[in-house]
């Protein structure tokens, strides 16, 4: 059996509503956060998932 790839995938979540997502590069999930931030002046972070 070969070992599968695990995929890296980062969480985006805002503290102060419901929204979160899932990316699979660091860069759309800053963009998204950063983007969020820019809109609502929320409290929002992505962090990558192990």
């Amino acid at each position: 059996m070969t070992p599968q790839k695990r995929t890296k995938l980062y969480h985006a979540v805002c503290r102060d509503c419901s929204l979160e997502r899932v990316f699979d590069s660091a860069d759309a999930a800053e963009t998204f956060v950063t983007r969020h931030v820019e809109e609502t002046a929320h409290t929002a972070l992505a962090e990558r998932v192990d």
